[in-house]
């Protein structure tokens, strides 16, 4: 409180100082005023206190109120609160109990591993997985907690016993340094995710919403938006990162990396159907956009698994 008394104090300092520039600001000599005892000392531009005392001592009261509320009208605004007390900003944040993440039951797990410099603990919410688990079947990359590791991975969960789904907050952290955090939704990344160097520095930063690049266009078979078609991956307004597309089934049909539209690294097609795997053609395209290069044909198979054509070249 007493910094806004400075604040109001210094504001009606200001004023007078203009208010007496602008009075003062003429070369005219002032002409006598012979009725000083009517109006006062300078000619009423001085009071002696005693003129109209208690309507002016009300109209301060009015006046410093009316800078009271605009004052504290602004700080709202700002989102501060509790001026001279104690300050917070008002973070418009959704609360989440400790143990529920997007309306979901979660209980917590630590990963450790690592010996001196490289000494690192992840920290993760997770929840226990069933067989009708809404875990999205469109999801390449399910994260889950390995209790016979007891660390955080992303193999496929048919590998998997008892997995616990990652699900909620997550951090990790190197020699004591925090150097990654994000959250979860049902094994799939989600939410806001930051790294950080050894110096606390931001060194990337990315948006997800269950699984996919927030900004990801997802185009459906059906009006529902249940069947998803393909997933072109945004990133900061570019088309950028892992390319899917799905059969109407929901099998994966092709997938791929994108580097601002041009397809990079290794790409697959699959069958929709197949006795003994799906994989239908493998290719290699360049490192990046930069690189001028052929795309190469690896392999292809029929939808009995039967190698059609192999590179003879080796290829990584």
């Amino acid at each position: 409180m007493q910094k806004l008394f400075l604040l109001l104090f210094f504001i009606g300092l200001n004023l007078g100082i203009q208010a007496q520039k602008i009075d003062f600001s003429s070369n005219k000599k002032p002409l006598i005023d012979t009725t000083v005892h009517s109006k006062g000392l300078l000619g009423g531009r001085l009071s002696t206190g005693l003129e109209g005392t208690g309507e002016k001592v009300k109209k301060a009261k009015e006046d410093f109120n009316k800078i009271k509320n605009d004052s504290q009208d602004i700080l709202n605004d700002l989102g501060i609160h509790r001026v001279g007390k104690s300050i917070s900003r008002n973070i418009k944040k959704k609360f989440q109990p400790k143990d529920e993440y997007e309306g979901i039951k979660t209980i917590n797990r630590i990963s450790t591993y690592g010996s001196g410099n490289r000494a690192t603990v992840e920290e993760v919410a997770v929840i226990k997985y069933v067989e009708d688990e809404k875990v999205s079947g469109y999801l390449q990359e399910i994260w889950w907690f390995d209790t016979q590791q007891n660390r955080i991975v992303n193999t496929p969960l048919k590998d998997a016993k008892n997995p616990l789904i990652c699900h909620g907050p997550y951090r990790k952290f190197v020699n004591q340094v925090l150097v990654e955090e994000g959250f979860f939704y049902q094994g799939g990344k989600d939410g806001r995710w930051e790294k950080y160097g050894t110096e606390n520095e931001l060194l990337d930063k990315i948006s997800y919403q269950k699984g996919f690049p927030k900004e990801s266009t997802i185009n459906y078979y059906d009006a529902e938006k249940q069947k998803i078609k393909e997933v072109i991956p945004r990133v900061y307004g570019k088309v950028r990162g892992q390319y899917l597309s799905f059969f109407p089934n929901g099998l994966l049909a092709e997938e791929g990396k994108l580097d601002d539209s041009i397809k990079v690294g290794r790409w697959r097609e699959f069958h929709e159907k197949g006795a003994s795997g799906r994989l239908k053609k493998e290719w290699r395209f360049g490192k990046d956009k930069f690189e001028d290069f052929k795309p190469v044909l690896i392999q292809e198979r029929d939808n009995q698994a039967k190698v059609i054509y192999q590179n003879p070249d080796k290829w990584d």
